[in-house]
């Protein structure tokens, strides 16, 4: 058990809070729109009107900001309220870049500060189960980590550069992101075909193409694009998909045909479809 600040408590950071109430923590928690913090009083959070007041008596800060502008700004406010021992844990989604300058900087000032962005919903985060990340100096993750273990399912310490948990994290979304866009086409296609977009899902039921991040994308990654799904092929295919939709509006296939277009003028239409990025890897 121990006194843990929270500032931001939207809808992943109040999962947070919940889980860390039920295993008998003390929690106060700040947030700018009030009423999320309130909510949370109900769990048994104490409620703090400034990030400062929220942080001078925790052992562990932890955040979920929007951005990185905001998570400086808090930082910059709380830093003459933090106990010497206190750890800062960032689970924000921020860039990379701006990580990589913020966590050696508030180490070098004296913060024991931790980049920790996960993998969950709301409800994992009650739950405890999900994938946590965290990149930063060994001795802070070491001394946060049994906290850390006790929020979610898998910790996974990706090292000290202090930028990797942030890009896996911006990785991992944009999969995520891919996914939803690559429904709503196939939602495109099944209109313009006239079959319901729940009929059309059945074929995930059977086909489900998860494993070609692995075996396509380690390829990929190393530049291999011999052909086992040759590029002008897959281009016709594609012409099939936009025919299909007759007009509907396509959220990401347009975009991968001009890609497929630029590369096969490049000269790799007799190469692997993952010669679309060949551009990045080579």
């Amino acid at each position: 058990m121990a006194t843990v600040a929270f500032l931001g408590t939207g809808l992943l950071g109040s999962g947070m809070v919940e889980r860390m109430l039920q295993q008998g923590n003390t929690v106060v928690v700040w947030n700018r729109t009030v009423s999320k913090a309130r909510a949370l009083e109900a769990h048994g959070a104490k409620v703090a009107a400034t990030p400062g007041d929220a942080v001078a008596d925790a052992e562990r800060v932890h955040m979920t900001l929007p951005d990185d502008a905001v998570v400086d700004a808090i930082v910059d406010g709380v830093r003459g309220r933090l106990r010497a021992d206190t750890i800062v844990i960032d689970h924000s989604t921020t860039s990379p870049r701006g990580t990589a300058e913020r966590i050696p900087r508030l180490n070098a000032a004296g913060v024991k500060f931790l980049h920790a962005p996960v993998f969950m919903s709301p409800q994992m985060a009650r739950d405890g189960v999900g994938i946590l990340l965290a990149s930063g100096p060994r001795t802070v993750f070491d001394a946060a980590r049994p906290a850390l273990e006790r929020m979610t399912g898998e910790v996974w310490y990706i090292g000290e550069q202090p930028d990797r948990a942030a890009a896996y994290k911006i990785f991992g979304n944009s999969m995520l992101f891919v996914i939803a866009a690559g429904v709503a086409d196939v939602f495109a296609m099944a209109k313009g075909l006239g079959i319901p977009a729940a009929d059309a899902l059945a074929v995930f039921s059977k086909f489900q193409p998860a494993g070609v991040i692995k075996a396509r994308g380690e390829k990929m990654a190393r530049g291999d694009f011999s052909a086992t799904f040759e590029l002008t092929m897959a281009r016709k295919d594609m012409r099939l998909m936009l025919e299909a939709a007759d007009g509907q509006p396509m959220a990401v296939l347009p975009a991968i045909a001009e890609r497929m277009d630029d590369a096969i003028k490049n000269g790799h239409g007799g190469d692997d479809l993952g010669a679309i990025a060949a551009a990045v890897v080579r």
